[in-house]
């Protein structure tokens, strides 16, 4: 122990004797390993630590898949559901759910919440127990009216000020009291990616029972969570579900034709779309660590050599190889250490920056936090990092003639080139390891800017946005419903400054959606399992108005058909287009199967493209119903404003509240922050990649910089006497740069070919952009070489201007 703390004070004392030297190595180690710990945190929430349910290796999450969409995970169909509790023998239990929407009232102050209706056994199959109270009994669980809820820890702080006797008191949801017999705890957010309503987390819990007709119903609406049984595999799982399906498609072909099912573990689930942008990035920042290690490991090299004569007398007075070396990687581990606690600080205010910039909640995944594992992480990267940035200066250091470093004037020719090419190794890999960087960064710029341009087919500036869902206890007829948003409509439209107002039931990149299979009245109905599908939403005129979204043929709904049920319909020019290539679609009728019974709506105009889902989607068919046909209870108004829209938000509420006071407005945002949200994850990933590379092209300049520096120096003498023998200074210019450009071109080659071999893992998140782009590999090779050329020319023209009779006096 002794000699360890002996070589601890003497390479503090040697640090504290060079502060420049240790400042410039520990902020790039700290760059690199604040970098890493702060994307591990997240990767250790989102992929590694144990999510907060019983044993969750063992649950799994079920999606339909249907065969004319192999990429998209489908909402289960109630019939499917419970055949599947009845036939698989892989899962324990089985649970279903469905996320809606409900108004908490009652207490002056509406706010619409986020409610999970949840079927008998869905908490034990997830695993969780209450922090308060207790969840739904057998006999709640299988009544539909029970007047029983169960608030989510959030709920309850935010509303209820965390009342430790909130178990047993009653609170008003649309309208209906109902019994708080629960809290649950405060890291359990169930929200599945595939069923959120817009990234809400779930509010609270109601039990829900399937209807009576469930076993026979064609739609698909629910998600379903199993338990697997104890030695059962998500592999053997799936292969029993992949056959039960193909059974279920036999026996019910109008239903199942085409339909598969995919099983996912819990953590993909809740993982799954930020899985590929987060592995990407723990690629960049390990690139950047590894810089920083090149650079650090130059610095100590270079410090090396100026050591050599302190090295040689230690030798001299009888210190073995082992210890000098020993004592040269303790001196690294200092920096290393130092690096790792600055690192610290620096993974803190960059993970508080990604949780703001993030366009996901990553808590969902649990706490993300710098915890113990975290520490661990960054404690062991420190030293690693020592490991490798030390083992080169250490091992040469140890190399170390004692007889010739102790003569004075001695050159050690051999010891001196072995240095200059590992140095120079460094340089090339840091070049190599830069381009990577670049390049990924600049296809992700290059994808995102191909993203930010594509035409949404809507006008989205100077819109607002208000949702409203009112509830069925008070509006519980159509006409009810079509009253109030009438109503709404006319009193929003008459606000001044208001240029256009309208509503429509799902809106455009929300997030929200319905799908549905149709046929052509007068055709023969598709091949089974080769159904037409369409996107269905129920409009007003006024939305097309305000979204400007432009009449291609035909007309608009009348004031009639906009007020009583006229069975017509609007539909989109690629419904128009696919399916009714070679005839007029004005005056066809379509059966679209969503009402009950389904009746023929005729097709009576034909609006342009729009997107929906998000901008990247390829356009699917779309049809519009005026509101009389489905009257949702739910609806989104899109306003149209004069001036910023989200000045008129306080008025447009004032206007729905003197309708309904107690009617709760909710995702109160303008059409811009909406499509903002769909490139929310491309810009998110773009910026962090962009900031690594930043940082990677910074640190390979100075790498570069550093080792031309040092090489002048080294050479002072030489080119000394080249001056001295009539040399022009061009030609010392010349030398120098050749040198930098020489080692900058194998470290361009080497990047090239790393970029072309990894370009595959970046381009599932590219967008109309190749993951081997030639612009962007030119822009990258020109970008570095012109870093390079002038990291090298600044101790070039400095070399340019040495005196030789300076120089060879100092010689």
């Amino acid at each position: 122990m002794d000699p360890l703390i002996q070589d601890l004070r003497y390479a503090l004392r040697l640090c504290l004797r060079a502060p420049g030297f240790t400042a410039v190595a520990v902020l790039a180690l700290a760059l690199g390993i604040g970098a890493n710990t702060a994307i591990f945190t997240i990767v250790n929430a989102a992929l590694i630590e144990r999510l907060p349910f019983r044993d969750p290796a063992r649950l799994v999450v079920l999606w339909e898949v249907n065969a004319q969409r192999p990429g998209r995970l489908n909402v289960v169909g109630p019939m499917n559901f419970l055949r599947w509790q009845e036939r698989a023998s892989s899962f324990e239990a089985m649970a279903g759910f469905v996320d809606t929407r409900t108004n908490l009232t009652g207490d002056g102050n509406p706010e619409e919440l986020t409610v999970q209706n949840v079927t008998a056994g869905f908490f034990n199959v997830v695993g969780i127990a209450p922090a308060l109270g207790r969840t739904f009994s057998d006999a709640e669980a299988n009544d539909p009216d029970a007047p029983v809820v169960v608030l989510s820890h959030a709920l309850w702080q935010r509303r209820f000020g965390g009342r430790p006797d909130i178990v047993g008191s009653t609170i008003q949801v649309n309208g209906a009291v109902r019994t708080v017999i629960g809290v649950m705890p405060s890291d359990v957010r169930l929200t599945m990616r595939s069923n959120s309503l817009v990234g809400r987390p779930i509010d609270l819990w109601t039990p829900w029972v399937l209807p009576p007709n469930a076993r026979d119903a064609r739609g698909r609406y629910m998600s379903a969570v199993a338990r697997l049984k104890p030695g059962a595999t998500i592999a053997t799982a799936q292969a029993e579900m992949t056959a039960i399906a193909s059974a279920m498609a036999t026996e019910l072909p109008a239903i199942d034709t085409g339909w598969s099912v995919r099983v996912l573990s819990i953590r993909d689930e809740l993982a799954g779309d930020i899985r590929p942008a987060l592995l990407v990035l723990a690629g960049a920042v390990a690139f950047v660590l590894l810089i920083a290690c090149a650079n650090v490991a130059n610095l100590l090299l270079a410090r090396g050599a100026v050591r050599q004569r302190e090295i040689a007398i230690r030798g001299a007075l009888g210190a073995p190889r082992g210890r000098v070396i020993r004592q040269l990687l303790t001196e690294t581990l200092l920096l290393c250490l130092g690096g790792g606690l600055l690192g610290l600080l620096v993974a803190r205010w960059g993970l508080d920056a990604m949780l703001a910039l993030s366009p996901v909640d990553l808590t969902r995944f649990g706490a993300v936090t710098l915890d113990y594992r975290v520490l661990a992480f960054t404690a062991v990267v420190s030293i690693a990092t020592a490991a490798l940035c030390g083992f080169a200066p250490a091992f040469e250091g140890g190399r170390t003639q004692v007889q010739d470093s102790l003569k004075d004037g001695a050159r050690q020719v051999g010891v001196g080139t072995r240095q200059r090419r590992i140095r120079q190794a460094f340089v090339v890999a840091e070049v190599a390891l830069a381009v990577v960087l670049l390049v990924g960064a600049g296809l992700m710029l290059r994808s995102f800017d191909a993203l930010q341009s594509v035409d949404s087919g809507l006008e989205t500036h100077d819109v607002l946005t208000v949702r409203t869902s009112l509830p069925l206890r008070t509006y519980d007829t159509p006409d009810k419903r079509l009253a109030f948003y009438d109503r709404a409509v006319k009193s929003i439209a008459a606000i001044p400054g208001v240029q256009q107002a309208g509503i429509i039931s799902f809106l455009p990149f929300s997030g929200l959606g319905a799908g549905t299979s149709f046929t052509i009245v007068g055709q023969p109905p598709p091949p089974q399992g080769q159904e037409f599908v369409t996107d269905v939403s129920v409009c007003d005129n006024g939305y097309f108005e305000t979204m400007r979204l432009p009449l291609v043929r035909g007309r608009f709904f009348t004031e009639r058909e906009q007020h009583t049920t006229s069975n017509v319909v609007i539909v989109n020019e690629t419904l128009a287009q696919r399916y009714f290539a070679n005839t007029d679609p004005l005056g066809q009728s379509l059966v679209i199967s969503m009402t009950n019974p389904n009746v023929p709506t005729e097709i009576i105009g034909v609006v342009a493209d729009a997107k929906f889902s998000d901008l990247q989607s390829e356009l699917r068919p779309q049809t519009y119903w005026p509101h009389p046909q489905l009257a949702y209870g739910a609806m989104t108004f899109t306003v149209r404003t004069a001036a910023d829209p989200a000045g008129y938000a306080a008025a447009v509420a004032r206007e729905i509240h003197a309708i309904d006071k107690d009617q709760p407005l909710s995702d109160v945002r303008t059409m811009d922050q909406w499509i903002a949200r769909t490139l929310s994850q491309a810009r998110f990933s773009s910026f962090l990649l962009a900031v690594f590379a930043a940082l990677a092209l910074m640190l390979a300049a100075i790498g570069i910089y550093g080792v031309m520096s040092y090489a002048v120096s080294q050479r002072t003498s030489e080119i000394g006497i080249r001056l001295a023998l009539g040399a022009e200074r061009r030609d010392i210019l010349r030398l120098v740069v050749g040198d930098g450009v020489r080692l900058t071109t194998i470290g361009l080659g080497l990047g090239v070919a790393l970029a072309l071999g990894l370009s595959r893992t970046v381009s599932a998140l590219l967008y109309e952009t190749r993951g081997t782009d030639p612009a962007t590999f030119a822009g990258v090779l020109v970008m570095l070489a012109t870093v390079a050329l002038v990291a090298c020319y600044i101790p070039a023209r400095r070399a340019a201007r040495i005196e030789p009779t300076e120089a060879l006096r100092d010689q």
